[in-house]
């Protein structure tokens, strides 16, 4: 069992993390972004936790743990709504995450995980190295990919 195995949530299998890992990649592609990940909500820690990239620093998949006090993904958290920022690291929510070479990114779309039921489940992010906001048509494909994710969250 690797690290990211032995740190994850108890629900998730090897097939999870491969779909997941499948829909971060194709995610990044479809709206031309250097990275996209996944923060799975934990309901009774009442925190998110990195489950998938494409672009961060891989060694955060299961190491990584955001409240929904800290940074922008966590504003999805506790916002429930989308989220598009240019130069995200000058919001006033932003938080410098050491190792994960995000520092580069200059553009960050965050749009919430919902279950059947509007149950939240976690946040889906894609960010850029270009500065500028996402439009409308990326967020829409985004939060459709976020149902995708859902549905191997379940």
């Amino acid at each position: 069992m690797n690290a990211v195995a032995a740190s994850a949530p108890a629900n998730f299998s090897a097939d999870i993390f491969t779909a997941l890992d499948s829909i971060v990649r194709e995610v990044a592609r479809a709206v031309d972004a250097q990275v996209s990940s996944i923060y799975y909500w934990q309901e009774q820690q009442s925190q998110l936790q990195l489950v998938a990239t494409y672009g961060l620093n891989t060694e955060l998949v299961g190491q990584l743990y955001l409240r929904p006090d800290q940074g922008l993904t966590g504003l999805v958290a506790e916002t429930r709504r989308p989220l598009s920022v240019k130069h995200p690291s000058t919001h006033p929510r932003y938080v410098f995450v050491p190792r994960s070479f995000e520092e580069r990114l200059e553009s960050y779309l965050g749009v919430p995980v919902f279950r059947p039921g509007r149950i939240f489940s976690g946040v889906l992010t894609v960010q850029r190295e270009s500065a500028r906001l996402f439009s409308p048509q990326e967020i829409s494909a985004v939060v459709l990919a976020a149902n995708r994710v859902a549905s191997q969250l379940g």
